[in-house]
């Protein structure tokens, strides 16, 4: 995808689908490092003047995320899902967030959120697939 065309749909309404996804992610990565700094800084302007637009918090809270910066992340995925209970984006973000920081349950119960939202998303299912079978191999390992 190139990144005008991933900018053009990354600014449209939000979806769940695949190019959607694609689209966001080619964003943020082309972004990377100093741009990341510039991305935060834009994504804070957004939220100060739209505090009530859930897609700043989710795009804020990814980039928090690729930095690392869990606690942030973590703030936003929470305000993006009180602003819109039905994200499935904001649900599959947080729960790769919780998966990254051990907490599967949190992980799966987030998977399934968005799993209803949007069925039969093949990012969602992927990551519910994994889950359940890290969970299981979690729970199966002899002492």
């Amino acid at each position: 995808m190139k990144f005008e065309e991933a900018i053009r749909i990354a600014q449209s309404s939000p979806s769940p689908d695949d190019r959607f996804i694609e689209a966001c992610t080619a964003v943020l990565t082309a972004l990377g490092g100093q741009r990341y700094v510039r991305a935060l800084s834009d994504l804070d302007e957004a939220v100060r003047l739209h505090p009530t637009f859930d897609r700043a918090y989710v795009n804020r809270a990814s980039v928090y995320s690729i930095l690392r910066e869990d606690q942030k992340a973590l703030s936003d995925y929470d305000r993006s899902i009180d602003l819109d209970p039905a994200n499935p984006i904001a649900y599959f973000g947080r729960a790769q967030l919780f998966r990254r920081l051990g907490m599967i349950d949190k992980a799966i119960a987030d998977v399934g959120m968005a799993r209803a939202f949007d069925e039969g998303n093949p990012h969602f299912e992927r990551l519910w697939e994994q889950l359940l079978n890290e969970s299981w191999t979690a729970t199966t390992k002899p002492n």
